[in-house]
């Protein structure tokens, strides 16, 4: 079958993606943030890093971010959530056993919330930017307040300043009036 150039099968016009980064969504950003954390936590163990837990938080500190940044912002706390669990269980606790430490997991908990929810933020802010300015509205046709729009639907009136509105005014005969305009023609009075 012989299909136009710009033309898909069928005559379907082809399918653009929209302009802009991706956004994965939140079930996609858990899963990323749990088989992330999965992998850092290999890495980490089979380095050494049990004994350094501040450089397995850095891991997973840059992995949210970019998880987040990645993923829609209400995703960011599960993502840290998720990363923090993997750390707590398996560089903290070493034995897959989930702990509460008291200040010292608020503090890690939270670097690691910090750190999502500004990825997110940002990733946002770049997604957004990167698709330009929304889309100006349609113009308005001029339509008789009285008859309502095209579709049926009442116009409000418009609302101007009275002394910004002009205001046509004719004339009946054919004779010049004072300022040598021919009456009967059309002026704009202001």
């Amino acid at each position: 079958m012989r299909v136009a150039p710009g033309r898909r099968a069928g005559g379907a016009s082809p399918v653009h993606a929209p302009p802009g980064r991706h956004c994965w969504p939140a079930s996609s950003g858990l899963l990323a943030a749990y088989a992330g954390s999965a992998a850092v936590t290999a890495v980490v163990v089979l380095a050494g890093g049990t004994r350094h837990p501040a450089a397995a938080l850095a891991a997973y500190g840059l992995l949210v971010a970019v998880v987040a940044a990645s993923t829609r912002p209400a995703a960011a706390a599960g993502v840290a959530l998720i990363a923090w669990m993997f750390d707590n269980g398996f560089i903290v606790g070493r034995h897959a056993d989930l702990s509460w430490h008291g200040a010292a997991d608020a503090r890690r908990l939270a670097i690691l919330l910090a750190a999502s929810v500004a990825a997110a933020m940002l990733g946002s802010h770049i997604r957004g930017a990167s698709q330009g300015p929304p889309p100006a509205p349609d113009p308005v046709t001029a339509v008789d307040p009285d008859e309502g729009s095209p579709d049926g639907h009442p116009v409000p009136a418009a609302r101007a300043p009275a002394a910004a509105a002009t205001a046509v005014t004719t004339a009946a005969s054919n004779e010049p009036d004072d300022d040598g305009v021919l009456i009967g023609h059309s002026r704009l009075a202001a």
